[in-house]
């Protein structure tokens, strides 16, 4: 491979899927790599919702000069274009090569699953090439873009790897339990974990049942139990207390508490999935554990309490993960599966989880005098004064390059004090969530023993442990209802500002502990630009907001007319509505219904059926009847 600048894209390209708004591949995002003989670098990470302000970022590029119009704006700040790439992975259309995938080398599994493997397994290649590691790549099902095939292949895989050499299979994925019951119930996967352990209702029922699900087949099973299980859950009455199920939490609507006792059984049911995994690669391998480092990826990999599980049970030597487990990390395993493939070894760390975007424009907008009104102070930040702020309301977080990855990890964050129950609220309120939504901690990771049963580091905020019972009454703020809280450890390595300003809250009251949040607004994106942050700042009523080490005091809120979040810098829809008008016309004369066009695209259909016949309309049309008399859900993008 030559020496240069490489990307990565995990992107669609395509005219009606763009007007439609039909979702191809969501949480789209691109990566830009440097590589200098056997090293290769992570340049750059962008996750286009942060840039669009399209929460997941599930709309398709129109054309590919749409697609290389805002890749080279990205770019910009390099000096950089897709021209003087090396080469381009990922994306038909803009992709310059066609033997970066895994379509030949695996034919059986699907190309999706392995570009998330990869992007657990290869984060650091030091363990990779000198160390033991089992890896799972588990998430709700692929996408079919580059593969055109995955829809008939094993949708998930997993992997041995020793001392370089890997050896990869297909292995059982919990994701669609998740994402089922996610449509079921209208509510984000991570709400409905949270909801699972926060009642204490349940059923009284021993669901023992479980449904391996590797590939399409296994999900018709998997969305009939799940039907059948909601549907007996919503019958029960009072009268059927100490019967069926415990009884109903008074703290909770009748609502919640059903919904909490079925995901309790998912739960369950997931846990004994990953230990099926787990436990068919042992017994296959002879491995021991605490020799072995367990990989994780795919969405299922946020399920922070899985997470733990696994790590508790079978006490492996160290868990490796990237902050971007999600389909939001794609071009990530892309990027690492192809110089895997074309280079053989090379050298490769993710050494944080600050790889996006930076914005150092405070002095530009403070000499713009836009919010002069609303700016009461500019000073230099100093770590007393933070802890004095912390302590007295939430704050505004906005520090160096952003983290990537779905949580917020301490550069782009709303900050409190643990100790209180107050501080909860207040963050709920202002993030417009449910009042039993936890808030998670970040702590210092040398403290870590002293507040938390069985703990280890947790740089991503991918683990759950429970606070030990001497400590529950001093930091109410961060633990759940089951008094668990999903941890982030902090080191000065990798967050020094961040690190010393909680090293100076534990000074001033002995807790090394602060509550942290993602900064952004309920169904927005993560704040990405410091325009934004003073945006949110002035709508939400808060005073402070430290940014890049200076502390900013806002007054005059009540003046600030805004109701919404700030624009980002990339408008994406390219179209007015008389235009798409015009343009679906043309694309879709026989005005195809958007559930329908949602398989056509997923099923890959559009090589059998043309849109502008109407004889293939109708054999479309009874092909999607059928999946949804099947499955009654579109089934596969989605995921």
């Amino acid at each position: 491979m030559k020496d240069g600048y490489y990307l990565s894209t995990y992107l669609h390209i395509d005219e009606l899927a763009h007007l439609t708004g039909i979702r191809r591949r969501h949480d789209q995002n691109i990566s830009l790599w440097h590589k200098n003989g056997g090293q290769v670098k992570l340049v750059h990470f962008w996750e286009l919702e942060r840039v669009t302000g399209m929460k997941k970022q599930p709309i398709s590029f129109f054309d590919i000069d749409h697609a290389k119009e805002v890749i080279n704006k990205l770019l910009k700040l390099y000096k950089l274009t897709v021209n003087d790439m090396v080469e381009i992975w990922g994306t038909p259309g803009l992709e310059t090569c066609n033997d970066y995938s895994s379509v030949i080398e695996y034919p059986k599994l699907s190309y999706h699953s392995i570009s998330h493997l990869f992007s657990a397994v290869m984060i650091d290649t030091e363990k990779f090439y000198n160390g033991t590691i089992i890896g799972f790549a588990v998430d709700g099902g692929p996408d079919g873009v580059v593969d055109k095939d995955e829809m008939k292949k094993y949708f998930y895989s997993g992997c041995v790897v020793r001392n370089g050499e890997i050896d990869i299979f297909p292995v059982y994925s919990p994701g669609p339990l998740w994402f089922y019951s996610s449509l079921l119930y209208n509510l984000r996967e991570g709400t409905l974990m949270a909801l699972g352990s926060a009642s204490e209702s349940q059923l009284l029922k021993d669901f023992d049942e479980i449904i391996l699900i590797e590939d399409m087949n296994s999900l018709i099973k998997l969305f009939d139990y799940i039907k059948n299980l909601k549907k007996k859950v919503d019958e029960l009455t009072e009268e059927d207390r100490g019967i069926l199920f415990n009884g109903f939490d008074p703290r909770f609507s009748i609502e919640d508490n059903k919904i909490s006792m079925v995901m309790k059984v998912i739960h369950n049911m997931s846990l004994k999935i990953m230990e099926k995994n787990v436990e068919n690669i042992l017994e296959k391998y002879d491995l021991n554990t605490r020799d072995t480092y367990i990989a994780l990826s795919g969405g299922y990999a946020l399920n922070c309490p899985t997470n733990s599980y696994l790590m508790e049970k079978y006490k492996f030597k160290g868990f490796i993960a990237p902050p971007c487990v999600s389909d939001c990390g794609l071009s990530l395993g892309m990027a690492l599966y192809a110089f895997k493939k074309k280079m053989g070894n090379f050298e490769f760390r993710l050494d944080s989880a600050y790889y996006g975007d930076m914005d150092l424009s405070l002095q530009e907008i403070m000499d713009e005098g836009k919010y002069e009104t609303y700016i009461k102070d500019v000073s230099d930040m100093q770590f007393s004064r933070v802890v004095e702020d912390i302590i007295n309301a939430p704050i505004v977080w906005f520090d160096g390059q952003a983290e990537i990855g779905p949580r917020a990890l301490g550069g782009r964050s709303i900050i409190a004090d643990p100790r209180f129950d107050v501080s909860k609220d207040a963050l709920n309120i202002v993030k417009q969530r449910q009042w039993w939504r936890p808030v998670a901690p970040i702590v210092l990771e040398e403290e870590i023993d002293e507040w938390f049963e069985n703990p280890y580091s947790s740089p991503f905020m991918l683990h759950t442990f429970d606070l030990k019972k001497d400590k529950l009454k001093i930091v109410p703020a961060i633990t759940h209802l089951d008094n668990s809280a999903r941890v982030q450890t902090m080191t000065c390595k990798t967050n020094e500002r961040l690190y010393s300003v909680i090293k100076a809250f534990k000074d001033k009251t002995g807790v090394p502990i602060i509550c942290n949040t993602s900064l952004n607004d309920s169904g927005e994106p993560i704040i990405n630009r410091i325009e934004e942050a003073i945006n949110f700042a002035l709508r939400k009523q808060i005073k402070v907001a430290y940014i890049n080490g200076k502390r900013v005091e806002f007054y005059n809120h009540d003046k600030f007319l805004e109701d919404k979040p700030a624009k980002r810098p990339i408008n994406f829809l390219r179209f007015t509505e008389q235009e798409k008008e015009k343009m679906l016309n043309k694309l879709n004369p026989h005005n195809v219904p958007k559930e329908v066009l949602q398989i056509y695209y997923e099923s890959n259909l559009h090589t059998e059926y043309d849109l502008t016949n109407i004889n293939d309309v109708r054999k479309l049309t009874i092909h999607a009847k059928y999946l949804f008399k099947n499955t009654g859900v579109s089934i596969i993008s989605n995921f």
